[in-house]
Order: C-alpha cells, then sequence, then structure tokens
C-alpha cells in the first residue's frame, strides 16, 4: 500500500511540475508575443490601439509582428530624422536615399 501512495504522490508531483513548466512557457509566449504593444504602452505611443490590434491579429506572421515593433518605436520618425540630420551636416558628396548632398561653402570670417 505504501508503494502504491509513493507512487501517487509522485505521479501527482508530476503534474504538479508540468502544469507550473506548461503555465510559465504560456506567459513567457504571450509576453513576447505582445512585445511590440508593450513597448507602444510604455511609451504611451498615440497609435497603441492599432499597434495591439495589428500584433494581435498579424502577430503570428514575421512582418505582423516586426511591423507593429518599429511603428512602437517610431522608426519612421527616427529614419527621417536622421535624413535630415545627414542633409544639414556639412557632408561632402554624401549618398541619401538616391540624393547627393553637397557640401555647403562655408561662411568663416
Amino acid at each position: 500500500m505504501e508503494i502504491f501512495i509513493g507512487i501517487f504522490a509522485l505521479i501527482f508531483l508530476g503534474i504538479i511540475i508540468g502544469i507550473t513548466f506548461n503555465i510559465a512557457w504560456l506567459a513567457f509566449g504571450l509576453v513576447a508575443y505582445f512585445v511590440p504593444t508593450i513597448i507602444a504602452a510604455y511609451r504611451k505611443h498615440p497609435q497603441t490601439l492599432w499597434i495591439f490590434l495589428i500584433n494581435l491579429f498579424f502577430g503570428w506572421s514575421v512582418a505582423g509582428w516586426i511591423i507593429p515593433l518599429l511603428w512602437a518605436f517610431d522608426f519612421d520618425k527616427v529614419v527621417m530624422d536622421f535624413i535630415e540630420y545627414r542633409k544639414t551636416k556639412n557632408a561632402k558628396d554624401t549618398i541619401i536615399e538616391g540624393e547627393v548632398v553637397k557640401e555647403e561653402p562655408s561662411k568663416e570670417v
């Protein structure tokens, strides 16, 4: 009888550990899936709802996860700011997005 109780206790312990492990993986997976939404909410992005909806319905695909992630970081603004910075910087014959930016003559006194 004691053997059956020991076997039952081991089976019960295995079930509890297995359930706990599966819940932890599920929680990790949900957090990883909604990283773009979490970032947008943390940064108080004005389009958080749209980022969430795209992430919810299309996040299973690679593009459906990466696009909201870039959007959450305002990647388009970063690119535009970089382009404007490079245009205003004194760059000599620098090619930006197919344009050639020439260095303007410096006005030294």
